[in-house]
């Protein structure tokens, strides 16, 4: 991703790491080291899924869109509360296979049940976990749930680089709560992770002070005094919260001001495409982004807000994103699952692209003799993965 495609090429790898890219013949000539011929395939950067709720994977198909963004999200909070948590914990290894078998080799999930973390098998996938944060109905206050999550990932060396925090979204967590995570994501270094603008109700909700999701949370008790003032991004820029270390999930309902105010403060962006077609969304605002120079990837979102049938695959949200916008080319496409994701998540040269000193996440998907345009091949691929490798690691075939 990093130059044009490499005809009969190969990749070696010593370690965890990348050291060298080109013509198979001339690796080979290198001394020593073990020679792995994958036959007719395109070799491209592991996948990054940068928005995923693996623990809600179990949910595929037991939600119901009917035309109120509040009411569906009602219905998830009601299947939390049924479920056991060895529900949750299958549930978080069914999508780590389902991520791997589909070419995903780091994906940032968002955890409502951060303490399953410890019980989990990763298979080798990257995961950067973020705890989910709110405050709404609530008895602990914003700064008794942020030093919670802080102690959490202190306590647990293993997450060291592979944690971030998630204020749930503007409606659920407040501008204390909200200012309290940007200020320990920068001091650490990590992530901020959150939903911006995904409904029209939201919008409705913040910058009109109306709709069903307004009249909700007022009958529940919300403080709605951060209504009928300015919108969701706005009220990002005054909490402290947008910034490169920012991560803006959806953001769907954007004013040109909004996508502004993205690009000023650097904040990244990361739509789903499957997600937003759920719900019956029109043509996302994704020119609009790029056009203020907004860095936008792609994520899975979680199957709670996909159809029944559907897997955690990057590969089918960059087939629906290339059907919801064909003027896009498929190396555009690639880019937003590769390097502009490793982007996103901080981690450029290091992730995202097939080239020395990345680390090795490496994938293979099988040739098309009908098409002889590699990113053609790899975003329209309908089979699984023919090859995996993560940190050097083989992980699939």
């Amino acid at each position: 991703m990093t130059g044009p495609p490499l005809d009969n090429g190969a990749v070696a790898v010593d370690g965890e790491h990348i050291v060298a890219v080109g013509p198979f013949q001339e690796l080979r000539a290198a001394p020593g080291g073990e020679v792995r011929d994958l036959g007719d395939v395109v070799l491209l950067p592991g996948l990054i899924n940068a928005h995923c709720h693996l623990d809600l994977t179990r949910l595929r198909g037991e939600t119901e869109w009917r035309g109120s963004f509040i009411q569906w999200l009602l219905q998830v909070v009601a299947l939390k509360q049924v479920r056991s948590e060895k529900d949750w914990l299958t549930g978080i290894q069914w999508g780590i296979e389902q991520l791997l078998k589909t070419g995903t080799t780091t994906v940032l999930s968002i955890s409502s049940f951060p303490s399953l973390i410890d019980q989990v098998d990763n298979r080798g996938l990257r995961i950067i976990w973020c705890p989910e944060l709110i405050d709404f109905n609530r008895k602990q206050t914003a700064e008794e749930i942020v030093r919670e999550a802080e102690q959490f990932v202190d306590a647990r060396p293993s997450l060291l680089g592979h944690y971030g925090f998630a204020p749930h979204a503007p409606y659920t967590a407040s501008g204390g709560l909200y200012t309290l995570a940007a200020r320990a994501a920068k001091a650490r270094g990590v992530l901020l992770t959150t939903h911006v603008l995904e409904s029209a109700e939201e919008d409705d909700m913040f910058r009109r002070g109306s709709g069903p999701m307004y009249d909700y949370f007022l009958r529940a008790g919300r403080d709605m005094r951060d209504c009928k003032r300015v919108g969701e991004v706005q009220l990002l820029g005054e909490w402290g919260v947008l910034g490169p270390h920012c991560l803006a999930a959806h953001a769907n309902c954007l004013t040109p001001l909004d996508a502004q105010l993205l690009q000023k403060t650097g904040t990244q962006v990361v739509h789903c495409p499957r997600t937003h077609r759920f719900f019956g969304r029109g043509e996302p605002p994704l020119k609009l982004l790029w056009h203020a120079g907004v860095n936008v990837c792609l994520g899975t979102d979680s199957l709670a807000s996909q159809p029944a049938n559907a897997e955690l695959n990057l590969f089918a949200e960059m087939q629906m994103l290339a059907h919801a916008a064909p003027d896009l080319s498929a190396e555009r496409i690639l880019r937003m699952a590769t390097v502009d994701a490793a982007q996103a998540l901080g981690q450029p040269g290091k992730l995202g692209q097939l080239a020395p000193g990345a680390w090795a996440d490496v994938i293979a998907v099988a040739a098309d003799e009908q098409s002889p345009d590699p990113y053609e091949t790899a975003v329209f691929t309908e089979k699984p993965v023919a090859f995996s490798m993560i940190g050097g690691k083989a992980v699939v075939g």
